[in-house]
């Protein structure tokens, strides 16, 4: 903001100095802009007609490719260099969730799959062009990812359009070529209104050349083409908006780091008398919940159900996930503990001892939820649904961990959160859980430590499950067992030869597809 005085006619005074507020700089684009939006129309159609609909298969890893080089090139012609580690760790951790497509299935993992690549890929822009609000990731990764999916792209959604006017603003060669290349579109346009009158006169030779023709654009612009293509429009529009607007610095500081702090400042209000009642009293009652039912509590380490608990899954599904809610609710309780308190962390050493006491329980907690969802799977299997609990509250613990030693040193605590649950979630990814489920079952039911073998989880593996199912056919005796995969077997062939030519397919259906032989139809029990 700026003041300006304005001088008006002689004999008048001048009017007040007036606070003017500067529009925000106008997008001028350049010729890097206008072939990075040619660019941006064919990732487009690349996201629609391999992403969008289906998230499966190589297309998924061609597209993700493809889109970082893209990405990554017009921003170095842009002259925005990729210098910071954060930029590296983002683009890495896109490819290895884009590259886990063209392994692995991951049924299962479909959807945390899908926003996981998205939200990485979206991110990854800001890290490279140095947009986030502090710079780095940090604590305010709320306003990161507010800018990221829905400002910069919005704010930005003409500049696709509007970069075109590089093309008169470019060399003389250029300018000389703009010419030639309107005068061929205006004959295109001659031709379809000469051609049929002239098919109509002579339909010999000249009619047989036009329908080769004919046949070729019908080959090239079909209706599929079109499909793809409307849905192609919005896409590039959202991914040209977020890469150039970052470029151009054009909407990326509408939330600024001082107004991120003001408002942080602004929100603790709360004397620390009130905060440490309110940790105190919350601790407390978990020290009287854990001492009150100690045998009860812990005897799931050793692997015993307490008397009173006939059915072990009684036992072991009672209260887990309500543990795992408790350790979510707790790290909502300590972040608003630390962020309305008016003593920061390092100014109070009780609110420091309150962190560490409830990160400690809250830790105790997730420890006993694991030790019952681990005698639950010992006891009926691995599933998905058992598996992904468990892979949260280890990241949970993680974070807990990293808050008892966020009280002696400074660090991001977020950004530590966002790190460790990225890298554990492309691990995820990478080792197909879903074959590591259906192994895990098939092992223990054929060792006989197992008693039943669960169809379902098949059908919800996808194509993992299909060696696992094969080798079961082969050795088991029960016959109502072998109709139940012989079904499943079928099945799978259906999907096989949908995607062994399409851009759905993987290297695991791929390899699917030598256990697919139908075998022989089980006789009826």
């Amino acid at each position: 903001m700026e003041t300006i005085t304005i001088d008006t006619p002689a004999g008048s005074q001048a009017l007040q100095a007036m606070p003017v507020i500067k529009a925000e700089n106008a997008f001028k684009p350049d010729m890097h802009d206008f072939s990075f939006a040619l660019a941006a129309f064919a990732l487009g159609y690349l996201f629609s007609r391999w992403v969008l609909f289906t998230w499966q298969g190589w297309g998924v890893t061609a597209f993700t490719t493809v889109y970082l080089l893209s990405v990554t090139a017009y921003l170095i012609k842009k002259g925005v260099f990729i210098k910071n580690c954060a930029a590296w760790f983002w683009m890495a951790v896109t490819l290895a969730a884009g590259f886990s497509y063209a392994l692995w299935e991951n049924a299962s993992l479909a959807f945390i799959r899908a926003s996981f690549l998205f939200c990485a890929a979206v991110y990854f822009v800001l890290a490279a062009s140095g947009r986030t609000v502090m710079g780095a990731t940090s604590n305010y990764l709320l306003a990161d990812g507010l800018n990221a999916t829905i400002i910069i792209p919005f704010r930005n959604i003409i500049n696709q359009y509007v970069s075109f006017s590089a093309l008169r603003k470019g060399e003389s060669k250029r300018k000389k070529a703009l010419p030639v290349i309107l005068g061929i579109f205006l004959a295109v346009l001659c031709f379809l209104g000469i051609i049929p009158l002239l098919m109509r006169a002579d339909s010999g030779g000249f009619g047989i050349i036009m329908g080769f023709f004919n046949d070729i654009l019908r080959r090239i612009i079909s209706a599929e083409l079109i499909f793809y293509g409307l849905f192609a429009l919005p896409a590039a529009a959202y991914l040209y908006g977020l890469v150039s607007g970052a470029a151009h610095r054009k909407g990326t500081d509408i939330i600024k780091p001082e107004e991120v702090k003001k408002a942080a400042a602004g929100a603790r209000v709360l004397q620390p008398a009130t905060v440490f009642i309110v940790l105190g009293a919350v601790c407390g009652l978990y020290l009287i919940f854990i001492l009150s039912q100690t045998p009860y509590f812990f005897s799931a380490f050793t692997g015993r159900r307490p008397e009173g608990w006939l059915v072990y899954a009684q036992y072991a599904r009672q209260g887990f996930f309500e543990l795992c809610g408790i350790a979510a609710v707790n790290l909502v309780i300590i972040t608003a503990s630390n962020v309305t308190c008016r003593k920061s962390r390092a100014e109070s050493r009780p609110l420091k001892a309150f962190n560490i006491s409830l990160a400690v329980i809250t830790l105790v907690l997730i420890a006993t939820a694991f030790s019952k969802m681990a005698m639950y799977i010992g006891v009926y299997g691995l599933t998905m649904p058992r598996l992904l609990p468990c892979v949260f509250m280890v990241i949970t613990a993680a974070v807990f961990v990293a808050l008892i030693a966020l009280q002696k040193w400074s660090f991001s605590i977020v950004r530590f959160a966002l790190i460790t649950g990225s890298v554990m979630l492309c691990v995820l990814f990478l080792s197909n859980p879903d074959a590591l489920v259906v192994r895990y079952n098939t092992d223990r039911y054929l060792a006989g430590t197992l008693q039943d073998y669960d169809i379902e989880i098949l059908y919800r593996s996808g194509s993992a499950g299909v060696r696992p199912a094969a080798e079961v056919y082969e050795k088991t005796d029960d016959e109502i067992l072998k109709v139940s995969i012989f079904r499943y077997l079928q099945y799978q062939n259906g999907r096989y030869y949908g995607q062994s030519y399409a851009h759905r397919g993987s290297f695991e259906t791929q390899r699917a597809g030598q256990w697919l032989p139908s075998p022989q139809a089980p006789s009826s029990p």
